[in-house]
């Protein structure tokens, strides 16, 4: 009985994760490992590998909802990735030479001073509106020679690249905080939160499916898939319920709802620099 119980805590779980991330656009993964290792009692790398299975489920479940209610920005979404790819890269090699868990330390500090920057952040209303009339009136103000930042729905290109870039290094760092970021930078660009949510889950897809697939080549789990398998499956549901209240939800509370996230990610990585919680080293 109790492992019947078990199975339900640990779908329940993915169910909850699955939903509030879905909603402000994020991968769930810094829910989905303190929880694991916790309130389930798994070790960090099963943890790890757990979180990816979930995130691959939300992550997938949420972009197929939000393609199909065209919330994704296409061309925001791939040139977040472009840029994220090296991050992660660079981001691993920084590991090889200074502590993981004063990395975290760093990096929670970066996520901290974003939280306070979208505690502070206030946009046009229009800006706030994804009726496609708004969004026209908005574009015809722009000039001419920006009308092309316009269909990436942010201020600066540039720092879209940044961001990105940083978001791939702050991943390849500490593990956790990549979603955070890409979504935050995206909010804090000018990009409407409900829209930044849908982008945000689009570009994390493809990046959880290969962070799955990279583990289970290299052997890092040696657990049952079960329980992967289990908070995948919460994820998914969840994903499906956080992507049907979105839409239905004040742009402003979302950027809330976020903005508590986000700082609850920098706490938890400031702490683990001073190593409460679990450690980032390898």
């Amino acid at each position: 009985m109790l492992g019947e119980e078990f199975v339900l805590l640990v779908i329940f779980i993915g169910v909850a994760i699955g939903t509030i991330s879905s909603i402000v656009g994020l991968g769930g993964g810094i829910l989905i490992i303190p929880t694991c290792i916790f309130i389930l009692g798994f070790d960090p790398k099963s943890a790890i590998v757990i979180s990816l299975f979930g995130m691959t489920g939300l992550t997938t479940s949420a972009s197929i909802s939000y393609m199909y209610k065209r919330m994704v920005n296409y061309r925001l979404a791939i040139l977040y990735n472009i840029w994220d790819i090296p991050g992660v890269i660079v981001g691993g090699f920084i590991t090889v030479y200074i502590s993981g868990n004063i990395l975290a330390g760093i990096c929670g500090s970066i996520i901290l001073f974003m939280a306070i920057l979208l505690f502070r952040n206030k946009k046009d209303p229009t800006m706030c509106s994804t009726d496609k009339s708004e969004v026209n009136k908005v574009e015809n103000k722009i000039p001419t020679k920006n009308r092309k930042h316009s269909k990436l729905e942010i201020d600066n290109i540039y720092l879209v690249s940044l961001s990105s870039f940083s978001g791939g290094v702050i991943t390849g760092l500490a593990g956790l905080g990549g979603g955070t970021a890409d979504t935050t930078s995206m909010v804090l660009l000018g990009m409407e939160p409900k829209r930044a949510a849908a982008t945000s889950e689009f570009a994390m897809a493809s990046t959880s499916f290969f962070g799955v697939i990279t583990h289970l080549i290299l052997g890092t789990y040696t657990g049952s898939l079960l329980w992967p398998i289990l908070i995948c499956i919460g994820t998914v549901i969840g994903a499906q319920i956080g992507a049907y209240l979105c839409p239905k939800m004040e742009s402003t509370k979302i950027r809330k709802i976020l903005a508590c996230l986000v700082f609850y990610t920098g706490i938890l990585l400031v702490l683990v620099m001073f190593g409460i919680g679990w450690t980032v080293t390898k």
